[in-house]
């Protein structure tokens, strides 16, 4: 008898165990982070702070500059959007901020999605108005960076120039 329930301990320990040591691998803190309809692990709601993107092109006809300033605050978007075409507009958006892992650091990605004309709404379809692709943080509780790259629409045969420069600024908030 006492073999017996040594050996159903023995069984069910590991069981009883398993549980704490997920947690232990886990942080709580970011236990919020969700999937969602932008993101298989969508943390935007713990953050506020800015993501912007600042957009120059050259060409022979002269120079266009574009510009989208995201301010978060608990996850909610105001975008201030300014294109050769139209007014500078505010208008809501979309903010998915993915953390890489449910630690407390790792390999993260940022996505706003902003209209491109006053009126119009975003959707989850859209493509982001701004990227950040994967990056790192030493604290997910603090995501600040800047990426400075060559304007996708540059083309040297003919000319054209451009930069696009993407800075972020977001804090935990809660």
């Amino acid at each position: 008898m006492a073999t017996h329930a040594r050996r159903l301990v023995q069984l069910l320990l590991p069981f009883a165990l398993i549980p704490s040591v997920l947690l232990a691998q886990g942080s709580a803190a970011w236990s919020g982070c969700r999937a969602d309809s932008l993101s298989t692990y969508n943390c935007a709601q713990y953050y506020s702070g800015t993501v912007s993107l600042a957009s120059e092109l050259k060409t022979a006809n002269g120079t266009e500059t574009s510009s989208v300033l995201a301010t978060v605050t608990g996850g909610r978007v105001t975008c201030r959007v300014k294109t050769p075409e139209t007014a500078e507009f505010e208008a809501p958006g979309m903010l998915a901020v993915e953390h890489g892992s449910n630690m407390t650091s790792g390999a993260f990605k940022i996505q706003v999605w902003c209209p491109e004309a006053a009126g119009e709404r975003v959707t989850r379809h859209d493509a982001p108005s701004i990227e950040t692709y994967d990056q790192r943080a030493a604290d997910y509780a603090t995501l600040e960076g800047k990426d400075a790259h060559e304007h996708p629409n540059t083309d040297a045969a003919n000319g054209v120039t451009g930069t696009e420069v993407i800075t972020w600024r977001l804090r935990r908030s809660n």
